[in-house]
């Protein structure tokens, strides 16, 4: 899927001093990086799932999305699911547009900065119960299908400028945790640019999801004092 009004949005970028991502888009450089993905002491996936729905999950999950969830036994069941939803991006879109920004803004000399660091986003996922991430991980496995779909749903919401559905349809999926993985961190981010956008002229990446909303990234900038003006393209 193409995404339309591309060539404004690297214009913009181009505009612009600094540029803001979510994270590093480059966390390979972290040599601390498999040590925060990893379940402490000997917790491994194929101990927490009983052995049947282990071979049934590893089956499935190979067979939908190409993935060996033996060479992650012992990454947090989280990890895996979001490992997977990258997999349904790369097989759905032509680009993924975080990734494909983020690597322009560098070619482009941009000081670059994140909203959240590594360790902040993995600590999100150390957060979620485990039961929560298990029960993740295996809707996934028994339905695959589904997971595609809405994924895909997703996608076509953000190319067709749909932000309002988009909002809407993360929320009734992200359940209960909307709270830790939506509204907690939008109040973090939104913080953090405000106090450093104050003089700074900046090309902003953030998933569309943390945009909109009475709790969403725009709303509370604009309590803050920010001017809030949609750029149509």
């Amino acid at each position: 899927m193409a995404f339309s009004g591309l060539d404004q949005i690297i214009e913009k970028i181009r505009e612009t001093e600094f540029y803001y991502s979510e994270m590093d888009l480059e966390p390979s450089l972290n040599p601390d990086l498999v040590s925060f993905q990893v379940m402490p002491g000997d917790q491994t996936l194929s101990s927490l799932i009983p052995e049947k729905k282990y071979l049934r999950l590893h089956r499935s999950i190979q067979k939908s999305f190409g993935i060996n969830i033996q060479l992650y036994d012992h990454f947090y069941p989280m990890i895996l699911s979001n490992l997977i939803q990258i997999a349904i991006l790369e097989n759905q879109s032509e680009l993924i547009l975080d990734y494909h920004l983020y690597h322009l803004a560098r070619e482009e000399g941009k000081t670059m900065r994140y909203l959240e660091s590594l360790e902040d986003q993995l600590s999100v996922f150390k957060n979620i119960p485990l039961e929560a991430q298990l029960k993740s991980l295996l809707q996934l496995g028994r339905q695959p299908v589904k997971a595609k779909k809405q994924l895909k749903a997703l996608v076509n919401d953000y190319a067709e400028k749909n932000t309002r559905q988009l909002y809407h349809r993360t929320q009734k999926q992200l359940g209960k945790l909307r709270h830790m993985l939506l509204y907690e961190r939008n109040i973090q981010m939104a913080e953090k640019l405000t106090e450093e956008l104050k003089d700074s002229n900046a090309f902003v990446a953030v998933g569309a999801a943390h945009l909109f909303g009475y709790k969403g990234i725009l709303r509370l900038l604009k309590k803050t004092g920010f001017q809030i003006q949609a750029v149509k393209f």
